[in-house]
């Protein structure tokens, strides 16, 4: 038999079962848009953290804190409850630890996905830009009702800084500072004066096998967005 032949019988033989695995994918269900379905817990204190199960899963951050900026020009979820999903992940390990690596954050940690607070010192580790003449920094929208990311303008410059959602703090920094590059902080302390007042809440789904979790992840994105301050659309 010729290699051509075996090609085309092989390829035959990979499509139908390409077939059978796409009608078992539209059967299996993954969480609606508002998650109504999905366990969650809301961070009022330190303890509250406990709630969230040590072992691996996906989740999903929600705040009703302003978030201005985001890191890509995707479609973003829609707002709900007053809020929104702001970011969302996997755990392979731990979902507890993660959180607490997101939002109990040490001014100087060296990692997190969660960028929302400026860092006052030079950065000597691992921190997305906040402003930036050149690389990778995160857009600002121009409309308040953008989900599409067309309006959206990276932050090249002071002016589009001070779009950002900013602490009194932050502000007198900034403007104290003529730095042609600045950093976010990795990670935020939801218990710290700028975030204290507003409302987290985590929705997590653990226990289940990890290529179950990253096709919910996957999927969930491609429906209902992107979140504002996810980098990748897919993969890490």
């Amino acid at each position: 038999m010729s290699k051509s032949v075996i090609s085309r019988f092989s390829k035959s033989i990979w499509k139908k079962e390409e077939k059978k695995f796409k009608k078992l994918e539209k059967k299996v269900k993954i969480p609606d848009m508002f998650l109504s379905k999905v366990d969650s817990v809301i961070l009022k204190t330190k303890n509250d953290f406990d709630r969230i199960p040590n072992t691996g899963g996906c989740y999903w951050i929600w705040t009703n804190e302003p978030v201005k900026h985001r890191f890509h020009q995707n479609k973003i979820p829609k707002k709900f409850r007053k809020g929104e999903i702001i970011y969302n992940g996997i755990a392979k390990d731990n979902v507890q630890s993660r959180i607490i690596h997101h939002l109990q954050g040490e001014q100087n940690a060296g990692w997190s996905g969660i960028s929302l607070d400026i860092y006052y010192e030079k950065s000597i580790s691992h921190r997305k830009k906040v402003m930036s003449a050149k690389g990778k920094v995160p857009y600002v929208e121009s409309s308040s009702n953008s989900r599409n990311g067309n309006d959206c303008k990276p932050i090249r410059g002071k002016k589009l800084l001070f779009k950002l959602f900013l602490s009194k703090k932050e502000k007198s920094f900034l403007k104290k500072s003529d730095k042609k590059e600045y950093c976010f902080r990795n990670g935020v302390d939801i218990f710290e004066p700028k975030h204290r007042r507003y409302k987290f809440k985590v929705y997590f789904i653990t226990g289940l096998e990890t290529l179950y979790t990253e096709y919910i992840e996957k999927k969930w994105r491609e429906n209902f967005g992107l979140p504002k301050l996810c980098s990748y659309s897919s993969g890490r």
